[in-house]
């Protein structure tokens, strides 16, 4: 299976604030084996934890920018699989697959093992999102979101 990776950046704010969206369509989704995220905004002196999640989104949203994925080999073909970041207007979003808190002076990286990955539903609209869930100071969230098709 072919993979990529997508550099993601959400826009400023106390959050909801998607980073990143992974749009899959009925005949190909996204399974998401890999996740770095991180805070481009200087820690603040409150030193606050941020509530992040992974989750399943039901509507893409508006994205600011639909970054091209970057294949782990330069050989391999173009994703099928688009992806959007720093939205304007957030996606609907489902359930989350992962909910955690992470420390504005901190980075978390996660990895599935192979067939324990992450997926969209296989319909054109869903995807799956990277997000900041909730914070008191404006932040922006980094994220890496890595996939195979």
């Amino acid at each position: 299976m072919k993979t990529y990776k997508i550099n993601g950046l959400s826009a400023s704010g106390t959050g909801p604030k998607t980073a990143g969206t992974l749009i899959g369509s009925t005949a190909i989704r996204a399974l998401l084996n890999y996740a770095l995220f991180g805070f481009r905004t200087n820690p603040n002196t409150t030193d606050q934890q941020v509530e992040c999640a992974i989750s399943n989104t039901t509507t893409a949203g508006t994205a600011g920018s639909n970054p091209t994925p970057k294949p782990d080999d330069p050989q391999d073909v173009a994703a099928v699989v688009t992806a959007g970041i720093t939205h304007s207007a957030e996606p609907t979003l489902g359930a989350n697959f992962m909910d955690f808190d992470l420390n504005q002076r901190a980075s978390k990286e996660w990895g599935a093992q192979d067939g324990r990955e992450i997926a969209g539903a296989a319909t054109a609209s869903n995807t799956v999102s990277s997000r900041m869930v909730g914070v008191t100071a404006a932040l922006q969230l980094s994220c890496v979101m890595g996939w195979r098709e």
